[in-house]
């Protein structure tokens, strides 16, 4: 009998030193990566006010669909007059104009293709700035990956701390979110009640953000699986955008045929490619959350269907992968997910605040 309570007591010493140690890890490494973190979550609330407040500029335009006929008249006439654009977009409920685009720059137009807005990254310094300061702390490759690192590890410190709530979750108050005033106490509770409820989004935005930067962990996993049988599609006139869309259009009828896009020139190119592939984007469903995910792979000059591949079709891992983005930076994903990221990055950087605080109180400020 002695003997199983002596083995018991050594696991539970054990235990608690592991509890030790994570907690040691939280409060310390969590500390320690407060500053690029507050950097990371305030420039993205900014990024994110800003892209709510694009998306919620109509352009004084009200949704009127384009028939396929319409949809190739457009995207020939932008081409040919834009042609370093290498997106051109119909409207949608959700964004009721036509849109030409290519990094760094979007022009948007009414249905008779009369210019609205433009807008140039280059031309708006207090966003690229903001954009680059929270990408790389404006440090080039260095700061791109040191932000990459601090992100996974802010990811760890997140599954770090459910395990401590978990702990002590009998204590759990709802009330004890909004701290009562300034004192240490008060800031702990509120930095575990409310770092509860956005744990998980977080932890999706430091892994997804740590992704972005090594995507080559993942970015093979969407790449289709070759197929034993060989599928046949329908081909359509070479050289006609009318007859390409329309023959995509037939091959998916209940999909919204919703952008068309081409490679991107390089910067000083001025010649076409021997084969224009162009990638014809739909939308299927209107309640799914990442938006123009199924494609079609056109070959231009030939009038013949490369490759069409559906989000759905994708093995697990591929549909996966192709989240990864969008969770990060919202992406083809619809405005109440803007808003759900931006509130978590507000609502964290205010935990990170008292976490900081609590901790220097506690630690160095005693020892002063």
């Amino acid at each position: 009998m002695w003997k199983f309570n002596a083995i018991a007591i050594l696991t539970e010493k054990k235990f608690m030193n592991v509890v030790a140690t994570l907690k040691w890890f939280h409060n310390w490494v969590g500390f320690f990566i407060s500053i690029t973190m507050l950097i990371v979550l305030t420039t993205g609330v900014y990024l994110g006010a800003a892209d709510i407040l694009s998306r919620l500029d109509n352009k004084g335009q009200q949704y009127v669909p384009l028939t396929i006929e319409q949809k190739a008249q457009v995207t020939e006439t932008l081409f040919e007059r834009y042609p370093e654009m290498s997106t051109v977009r119909f409207p949608t409920e959700y964004t009721p104009y036509i849109e030409a685009a290519t990094r760094g720059k979007s022009i948007a137009f009414d249905n008779d293709l009369n210019e609205l807005s433009s807008s140039a990254f280059k031309d708006k310094p207090v966003y690229s700035t903001v954009f680059w300061l929270h990408r790389n702390f404006l440090m080039g490759d260095f700061g791109k990956y040191t932000n990459a690192w601090a992100s996974l590890l802010g990811g760890f410190i997140t599954l770090v701390g459910i395990y401590l709530w978990w702990r002590v979750r009998n204590g759990f108050r709802l009330k004890q979110s909004i701290p009562k005033n300034t004192r240490s106490s008060s800031l702990v509770k509120s930095h575990i009640q409310l770092g509860l409820f956005i744990s998980i989004p977080l932890f999706i935005l430091c892994l997804s953000g740590f992704l972005i930067t090594y995507k080559g962990l993942w970015t093979g996993y969407l790449k289709q699986p070759v197929q034993a049988v060989e599928i046949t599609y329908p081909k359509s006139q070479a050289n006609s955008w009318s007859s390409q869309l329309q023959t995509a259009q037939d091959l998916w009828p209940q999909a919204d045929l919703v952008s068309i896009s081409k490679p991107r020139q390089r910067l000083g190119q001025t010649d076409q490619p021997a084969e224009l592939n162009y990638q014809i984007r739909f939308d299927e469903h209107a309640d799914v959350w990442l938006r123009q995910a199924d494609s079609i792979t056109m070959n231009f000059q030939q009038g013949t269907i490369e490759s069409a591949l559906k989000h759905s079709d994708r093995p697990l891992s591929g549909q996966i992968a192709s989240f990864v983005r969008p969770l990060h930076d919202a992406l083809n994903m619809p405005l109440k997910y803007v808003l759900l990221i931006t509130v978590v990055s507000l609502v964290a950087t205010v935990i990170l605040i008292f976490s900081a605080v609590t901790f220097y109180r506690r630690t160095f400020k005693k020892r002063g």
